[in-house]
């Protein structure tokens, strides 16, 4: 299917990380305008937070020197919210530093990947897909390393890296990074977000423009089930995608499969769009096809005289579609042991004056 009006929303979570803990009777300086900050950001008052988290960087800067790991946290933090007041050049000033720090600690392999992860999701909230893609592979390497340990934010990258190269058309290099998105989004339970639906459709479709539709039809199978249970299967998307996963199940002789989609992607079409749209003699051409392929000519005929009939209408007696829609009208006639109906009406249409029968 056609999926270039769904467009996957880059992730663009900038992540608040998390310092040492601290009990309350060791509860450092800091910790009274960390948690200030904390209530600001809940509250919706961003500059607030950003005074906070610039009193935690100056406190712990003092207390622990500039190269703690407990400073590179706040600086993130100061980022994020940096981010939030559209203030791009001091938070990427403040995430180079948080990463500066934090790269010298090996130890910090997961406040590393998450900030490297802030750090392309800024740039790409920009537009800066060139900018963001080393750093979310850098990422996405540092993941990998802690397989053992997946963390929950592991799909940022794995998603973000997947959106830009399908705007990019490089599906090779997307492929790997939607399965693994998947993969995770399934091992979290995730599987029926919004984020993990999008990267089934691009996933599907990106095995169906290789003809690869034995990869493609359960993700589409599974998105539609997905759609259904939410109550969302008449929407334009959903009705295209039935009507695709339909002709994928035609070609497979999969015919009662594909009968009860093209059914319901024609009755959907119509009720969308009214009876007399092309759109309509579309999805009535392709039932037609299903029925001729199964021997039911009976069924096939009166769809592809409608859908003639649509398209005389639309598009004139001589364009390319209706003289093609005649041809397979008058094949199913002859087989219906009409061929003198079946003459007449390519007749009329050589003449340019295509009438019904």
């Amino acid at each position: 299917m056609n999926s270039n009006k769904i467009s996957l929303t880059a992730i663009l979570t900038f992540l608040i990380l998390f310092g040492a803990y601290y009990t309350p009777a060791q509860a450092p300086e800091w910790s009274k305008a960390n948690s200030a900050a904390a209530a600001a950001r809940q509250r919706g008052d961003f500059a607030q937070a950003r005074k906070n988290y610039k009193e935690v960087v100056d406190i712990q800067v003092k207390a622990l020197g500039p190269d703690s790991p407990e400073v590179a946290v706040s600086l993130n933090n100061l980022a994020v919210t940096d981010q939030d007041l559209s203030l791009y050049p001091q938070a990427e000033q403040d995430y180079l530093l948080a990463l500066a720090i934090l790269e010298k600690n090996p130890a910090k392999k997961v406040s590393t990947a998450n900030t490297l992860d802030n750090l392309a999701a800024l740039y790409q909230d920009q537009g800066m897909d060139d900018k963001a893609e080393p750093l979310y592979l850098r990422a996405s390497i540092i993941w990998e390393s802690l397989e053992k340990t997946r963390n929950s934010n592991e799909v940022i990258s794995a998603t973000a890296l997947a959106g830009i190269y399908h705007s990019q058309n490089l599906d090779a290099k997307a492929e790997p990074f939607y399965r693994k998105a998947l993969t995770l989004w399934r091992e979290q339970g995730k599987l029926e977000s919004a984020e993990a639906v999008e990267a089934m459709i691009h996933l599907a479709d990106i095995y169906h423009f290789r003809s690869n539709n034995s990869e493609a039809a359960p993700l589409y199978a599974n998105v539609l089930a997905i759609w259904d249970k939410a109550g969302q299967t008449e929407t334009p998307v959903a009705i295209a995608m039935q009507a695709t996963l339909g002709e994928i199940y035609r070609t497979e002789g999969k015919y009662a499969q594909a009968e009860a989609l093209l059914t319901q992607a024609l009755k959907s079409t119509e009720q969308l769009l009214g009876p007399n749209r092309l759109e309509v003699a579309a999805s009535m051409n392709s039932l037609a096809i299903l029925y001729y392929c199964e021997g039911n000519y009976d069924a096939a005929a009166p769809l592809y005289k409608r859908a003639l009939a649509i398209r005389q209408a639309n598009l004139g007696a001589d364009n390319a579609v209706v003289l093609q829609t005649v041809q397979f009208y008058a094949a199913v006639l002859r087989q219906l042991g009409r061929g003198e109906d079946a003459q007449k009406l390519e007749a009329q249409a050589a003449g340019g004056g295509v009438s019904l029968l």
